[in-house]
């Protein structure tokens, strides 16, 4: 697993659950590419893929390097992330499909040398492991008017399958990361309790389908918690769900508890990323003696955008509740991030709680 909320474990699964979870993507790209024929917009090209993430994660294994076998895609690796390399490379190799990190396809829409490479041929490009900002959303359609952008959900647990939210639906949900994947995914939003949550209502993805791992290596106790029986895996992210479509709000582990209300770091930080000033930035909880826990935003700012904190708290309350409002602004040079491209948070939190108690992560 990733490791971004705590320390990593080995999740297992046996060779027909792999298969279920290559065979699952195969699908999707039949159905788009059906889709793209009866529009008349088949592609001729063939099939080539950026690989931008790597291969030991599930996202690279599964619906990257494995599917690829299936569809008789060519695949164009890449040693480490560069955004005016990825552009270099797609004009090159005439690159038909990108998949990464929500931040790798903003990175490219906004780089300064863009506009020198021929990026037609590029009609996709999907992101997985946390929602996209709005703002991110159409800057990418913007910059690439030729392509979609995609959002994909799913875990190291469940062989990368889960949801998908593609082309126009997506621009037209771009805070939904779409419907559980056909025909295979049964998807439940449940309380602490056990209990089935209506539409709207906030509480955690259970998903059961053939690719589920089997357990966690060497690891009784952490299996049970996440596989409670009857095929179900519990996700450890929070979200609702209306007529189908889910709505990730975030990591249980990442949730602050401020006085009480849950406050939910993926919500701010898609709120904030809109402003010119911000590059990067990520809100995590930090002891208050009075609250409990408060949010606090560590930005990247914009080079010589001259942003202040007071600034950025000042964005925040025109666009967030009262309590959900960063108490504070510190300003960093990077965000940490795991090889697949997703903000560690633990490690972002662990100076802040030194000689504290914490109730997760």
């Amino acid at each position: 697993t990733s490791g971004s909320t705590g320390r990593s474990k080995g999740a297992y699964s046996d060779h027909r659950g792999v298969v279920h979870g290559t065979m699952s993507y195969v699908i999707q790209s039949l159905m788009a590419l059906t889709y793209m024929q009866g529009k008349g917009e088949a592609p001729s090209l063939q099939p080539t893929a950026l690989v931008s993430v790597p291969l030991f994660h599930v996202t690279g294994e599964v619906p990257v390097f494995l599917q690829s076998f299936a569809l008789g895609r060519k695949l164009v690796l890449m040693k480490k992330w560069d955004a005016g390399e990825a552009l270099r490379l797609i004009e090159a190799e005439k690159v038909t499909y990108f998949t990464g990190v929500p931040l790798m396809s903003y990175e490219m829409a906004t780089h300064p040398d863009r506009e020198k490479y021929d990026t037609s041929t590029c009609t996709s490009f999907a992101a997985g492991g946390a929602p996209r900002p709005i703002d991110h959303v159409e800057k990418i359609h913007k910059a690439f008017p030729g392509g979609f952008p995609l959002l994909g959900y799913g875990l190291t647990e469940t062989n990368a399958i889960g949801c998908g939210n593609f082309n126009e639906n997506y621009l037209a949900k771009p805070t939904s990361t779409g419907k559980a994947s056909r025909p295979l995914v049964d998807m439940a939003i449940l309380d602490e309790a056990g209990n089935k949550l209506p539409d709207g209502e906030v509480g955690e993805v259970w998903m059961r389908h053939g690719g589920i791992m089997k357990g966690y290596w060497n690891m009784p106790e952490e299996t049970a918690k996440a596989m409670p029986g009857d095929g179900w895996l519990r996700s450890g992210d929070i979200a609702y769900m209306v007529d189908g479509y889910l709505y990730i709000h975030d990591r249980v582990k990442d949730m602050i508890i401020s006085g009480g209300e849950n406050v939910y770091p993926a919500e701010i930080e898609n709120a904030l990323m809109s402003h010119d000033g911000i590059a990067d930035l990520a809100v995590i909880g930090v002891p208050d003696e009075k609250w409990g826990e408060v949010g606090k935003a560590l930005v990247v700012p914009v080079p010589d955008s001259g942003v202040t904190a007071d600034e950025i708290l000042a964005y925040a309350r025109e666009r967030l509740a009262g309590f959900k409002i960063p108490r504070s602004v510190d300003f960093v040079e990077a965000i940490p991030r795991n090889p697949s491209g997703k903000i560690l948070k633990r490690e972002l939190r662990e100076p802040y709680w030194e000689g504290h108690d914490r109730r997760v992560g």
